[in-house]
């Protein structure tokens, strides 16, 4: 399994600014407006490093719960609040809640289900559990009647198979994954400032294209699914989809050109906001 945490340390140690949270907290009004976070409880599935839960907080949710299964990954929020604790609100600790812990647990998702939230927010992570079906119908539990459920999943592109197995090689020889990290990440890197100088693209969701790149070659388990396959089954849960900011084409029964693979175009994130009815 792959180690988040300790690349959203770096993250935040080297790359997070007052421009980063002021993106973060745009991606999320994307997603809903911002008298729907005022005083909503928001809970934060696979939180990272901190950054959404932190932003949450920042467009005054009354109650911000966050947890993740990796260690690091709540030294690297720990750390984002001391960076940011003079912005916070005088009362943030009483609002914020932070432990460690996995959506797969049965015992904790019994018990953060019977006091269950305005706003359920997992973005990339359940896919990475190594059981994503039942992490995302876990994560549903946790939504209220009439709350909503964000969650973002790997499309299933051409591509994807074939990352599965670069996935795997990657974290069974650790030997060669600084090798693998600085060679995809720099690739990466040069393909994103060539697209901006061309394209004008905009960092998205206050994230750094370099971290990212490692931890897209290392994010190991790694599932996928067409956006239809997401759709359907979360709405045989009682869900209604809302909104989609990002849907990326099916893949499934697509061959990929050989040159494609470490392009992995459309290998990326559906979008989804569902309502809980």
């Amino acid at each position: 399994m792959f180690h988040f945490g300790r690349n959203w340390k770096n993250y935040v140690k080297n790359v997070v600014n007052e421009q980063v949270l002021r993106e973060a907290q745009e991606n999320l009004l994307n997603y809903l407006p911002k008298e729907v976070y005022k005083d909503a409880q928001f809970i934060d599935i696979g939180c990272g490093s901190g950054l959404f839960s932190l932003s949450a907080l920042l467009l005054n949710c009354r109650k911000v719960v966050s947890f993740d299964i990796d260690e690091n990954s709540l030294n690297a929020f720990k750390l984002l609040i001391q960076k940011f604790k003079e912005k916070l609100p005088v009362d943030y600790e009483s609002r914020l809640k932070i432990f460690k812990g996995s959506i797969l647990d049965p015992e904790l998702v019994r018990n953060l289900s019977q006091n269950p939230f305005d706003i359920v927010y997992s973005w990339g992570v359940l896919h990475h559990t190594g059981n994503m079906w039942e992490a995302i119908k876990n994560a549903s539990k946790l939504t209220k009647r009439g709350g909503y459920f964000i969650i973002a999943i790997y499309n299933h592109a051409p591509t994807s198979p074939y990352w599965q197995k670069i996935k795997k090689f990657y974290n069974d020889h650790k030997l060669i994954q600084p090798i693998m990290e600085l060679l995809y990440a720099t690739y990466v890197s040069i393909g994103f400032i060539v697209r901006r100088r061309t394209f004008k693209l905009r960092r998205e969701r206050g994230m750094s294209v370099w971290y990212d790149a490692i931890d897209w070659i290392g994010g190991y388990p790694y599932e996928f699914a067409c956006f239809d396959e997401v759709k359907n089954f979360v709405e045989s849960l009682g869900f209604k989809l809302i909104k989609a900011p990002t849907v990326l084409p099916c893949g499934k029964n697509m061959k990929p050109k050989i040159w494609e693979i470490f392009r992995a175009p459309n290998t990326g994130c559906n979008e989804f906001v569902f309502k809980r009815f």
